[in-house]
């Protein structure tokens, strides 16, 4: 059982540690065996009890209970349920589809299998797709991680879907994850318009179905998975918010988010802080590094500004986070974060009254000449804490 709440503000105090990236000790030891993030548990277990017998419309009305009684349809990948949808849509070859400028090369190569033409789409600071002119236009959303905004196509195919009745785009995509043999992972197509979810349906083929008991099974599985995560998902991002002091995003309301998000203030070097808190042996990843620009988005025609666009995704790390993590997991996640931020002056970014404070008592602890927290913003000048 988790120790919560606590009191994240004053669990860490700065200056009694350097970062380990200078020769201090980690707040992790490199040998600590942590329980598995959620990106590696979203997977069905292959030794998951399964019902017998189970046919596809059995596991699609399951689904849709589950979330709801939306309209869902199965496929047996999620590359082929873009493609059903995008025939059942009606792309032309030659019409532009509007994609992120960091779109996974599964997206791009199914939108050009139809002959159609990609448009790049930049990202601002707070990771909101640029307006599209074009007919359809994907959103993509690493791992369930911010909400975007007006989006009409969702892909969240990385992770699972997050249960209950939600008020959804036209047409969300999600991964099911399943162990199938036969190269079935499986994914979920949830299709607000009642023809375009006809069409689809009709075009489907046996070969494009995933293995039904599977897909039940996970369908099973995601409740009690849904709910231990997102309490964890909030306390981390609540350890972030009071300890760092720095930018968040809440998470995705309709995909399971696989960790938080969290902003790299202006005045912070991205590849120091990013060096400090991975040398803390504390979970972390870089967005960059799990979703780059493509490509293509380089390109004469490709993203707008994607010199500006690959500098806003860089602002942003997250920490990976687990349904099975203990308290002590969690706070691991938050303090590699922390301590980078203590030790760069940027902790309570989002906070410079109590910045002020802070950095006053580390005055009065360890004298003027001290190594500790010295804030390098403005202590008058505040910035939104995130969504």
């Amino acid at each position: 059982m988790l120790k919560m709440p606590v009191d994240w503000g004053t669990l860490w105090l700065g200056g009694f540690c350097p970062v380990e990236a200078l020769g201090g000790l980690p707040i992790r030891g490199a040998d600590y065996a942590a329980h598995p993030p959620l990106d590696e548990r979203l997977t069905l277990p292959a030794d998951m009890a399964l019902h017998a017998e189970v046919t596809l419309e059995a596991a699609e009305a399951t689904w849709s209970e589950r979330l709801g009684g939306a309209r869902v349809v199965l496929v047996r990948d999620a590359y082929r349920a873009r493609r059903l949808l995008h025939q059942a849509a009606g792309i032309q070859p030659g019409e532009r589809v509007g994609v992120p400028a960091n779109a996974s090369h599964d997206l791009a190569e199914s939108v050009k299998h139809h002959k159609a033409l990609l448009r790049f789409l930049d990202f601002d600071a707070h990771l909101q797709l640029a307006p599209s002119s074009t007919r359809f236009t994907w959103t993509q959303v690493v791992r369930g991680l911010w909400q975007p905004q007006n989006a009409i196509w969702l892909d969240c195919a990385d992770t699972l879907p997050t249960p209950g009745a939600a008020e959804r785009p036209a047409v969300t995509l999600y991964g099911l994850h399943l162990t199938d043999a036969d190269d079935r992972p499986g994914a979920l197509l949830v299709i607000s318009d009642e023809a375009l979810y006809a069409e689809v349906r009709a075009l489907r083929q046996p070969v494009d179905c995933p293995n039904a008991a599977q897909a039940l099974a996970q369908s099973e599985r995601l409740p009690e998975l849904a709910e231990r995560q997102s309490a964890n998902l909030a306390e981390v991002r609540r350890g972030l918010r009071e300890a760092a002091g720095l930018a968040t995003h809440e998470p995705n309301r309709l995909a399971l988010a696989t960790a938080v998000a969290v902003q790299i203030p202006l005045e912070s070097d991205i590849a120091t802080f990013y060096a400090y808190v991975e040398q803390e042996n504390t979970p972390v990843r870089w967005l960059p590094q799990i979703r780059p620009l493509h490509y293509a988005a380089l390109g004469a025609d490709g993203a707008p500004d994607h010199q500006g666009t690959a500098a806003n995704l860089a602002r942003w790390m997250c920490v990976p986070v687990g349904p099975d993590y203990t308290f002590e997991e969690l706070k691991h996640g938050v303090l590699g974060i922390v301590k980078a931020a203590e030790y760069l002056g940027v902790r309570w970014r989002t906070n410079p009254a109590y910045a002020a404070e802070y950095a006053a008592l580390m005055d009065r602890t360890y004298g003027a000449g001290h190594d500790a927290y010295r804030p390098l913003f403005a202590l008058d000048e505040a910035i939104a804490a995130g969504d």
